[in-house]
């Protein structure tokens, strides 16, 4: 069986499991009212997904918290072999935790029926996408408060962009060479154009063994199917994945669509009656507001981007010229979504129908997922013991 290292943890690991979340904090239909309409009338299922997804979100913040001292801790077997100035891009951290703070409804698809609280303050949501487009920065820190931050799943602004490489970038290729192979245990490939790189064909061991080792015992290895008749491989990682990533998207939006079918045909009555014709919700439950108001928000965008064909409702005679127009616009429709959301009990009946998605996927699995948190919180405690020696 044919063993790659291409599971070590470095800069490509990090930017696709990081991307998989900043894009989901950034496009997911995130509640902006958060943990529901009806805080004093919780039912059972709300309070168990509740507390199911901080078990989740728990899990999320010990990955965060491994990812950092496995940092440290491979820096100092780097240090202690002489190499001070780190690549950065094997250093990043993690801010998993951050993209499920608002709750259990933070991937539900309700961006369409806000809750009265949050469609007064935050609209729709639209804004945020566009808030820091030129000419607009002295709005970032009044409208993005940490509130905003935690409901549209933003993480702080420092970190976004690439880490700073400069005193990496310096360094001669020599010594990136030799930095490379005191980490991954293996000589650096020294042919490409990029500088020198990792081999990922190579066999664990180095610094990055080493931590490995003094965090976890030794590596997990994951094993891969070939495909098409061809070996399979064993993949090591630094330790166990959660429970919860051998669950595949669990959110099914047709049958949950099929569930509240009554209330959503009462919640476009009420739109049209209330004057917004075209804004069928559909089985995503989400009618194009990011296209609506987008165009508002930044016309250039739009016009050289723009997918042709999307049909739109009408928009208003007198579009406002300024951010803060179009966000006042944005607003007072919500607010009138919102109010037609509590009045057909979409609102109410999405967020059940979630809650019970949410349990139903996640509950089976509850002694497996504290388990693995309660392992893995041994190892933490043992490497910080290890540190501090």
């Amino acid at each position: 069986m044919r063993f790659s290292t291409s599971s070590l943890r470095g800069p490509a690991v990090l930017a696709a499991v990081g991307g998989v979340l900043a894009a989901g904090a950034c496009t997911a239909e995130t509640d902006t009212g958060t943990e529901g309409a009806s805080a004093e009338a919780v039912s059972d299922a709300v309070a168990e997904a509740q507390r199911l997804y901080q078990i989740i979100n728990e899990s999320r913040a010990i990955e965060d918290e491994l990812i950092e001292i496995e940092h440290r801790v491979a820096k100092r077997c780097l240090e202690d072999e002489g190499f001070h100035v780190h690549d950065p891009a094997y250093f990043q951290t993690t801010d998993y935790a951050a993209y499920g703070a608002a709750g259990y409804l933070t991937d539900a698809p309700v961006r369409a029926i806000p809750t009265p609280e949050a469609a007064e303050q935050w609209g729709f949501g639209v804004w945020v996408e566009f808030v820091r487009n030129p000419g607009n920065e002295h709005l970032v820190e009044e409208l993005l408060t940490p509130e905003a931050r935690t409901a549209f799943g933003i993480l702080p602004d420092d970190a976004y962009g690439e880490p700073d490489a400069s005193e990496w970038d310096a360094e001669d290729a020599e010594y990136q060479a030799a930095w490379i192979e005191a980490y991954s245990g293996a000589p650096a490939i020294t042919d490409s154009l990029k500088g020198p790189e990792r081999d990922t064909e190579a066999p664990p061991g180095g610094c990055w063994l080493e931590m490995v080792e003094t965090v976890y015992g030794e590596p997990h290895l994951v094993e891969h199917e070939g495909e098409d008749g061809e070996e399979g491989e064993s993949l090591p990682a630094a330790h166990a994945p959660s429970p919860m990533y051998g669950i595949e998207e669990f959110e099914d939006t047709e049958a949950l669509y099929a569930q509240v079918e009554a209330e959503v045909v009462a919640f476009e009555t009420c739109l049209i009656d209330g004057g917004y014709e075209g804004w069928e919700l559909g089985e995503g439950f989400y009618p194009p507001l990011w296209e609506y108001f987008g165009r508002m928000y930044d016309p250039a965008y739009f016009e050289e981007y723009g997918e042709e064909g999307t049909e739109l409702p009408e928009a208003p005679e007198e579009v406002p010229s300024d951010f803060t127009g179009v966000l006042d616009l944005e607003r007072a429709m919500a607010v009138d979504f919102a109010a037609c959301g509590q009045s057909s009990g979409l609102r109410a009946a999405v967020e059940e129908g979630w809650a019970a998605m949410l349990v139903e996927a996640y509950g089976p699995i509850e002694t497996e997922m504290v388990g693995w948190r309660q392992e893995m919180q041994g190892h933490l405690d043992n490497a910080q013991d290890y540190l501090q020696e």
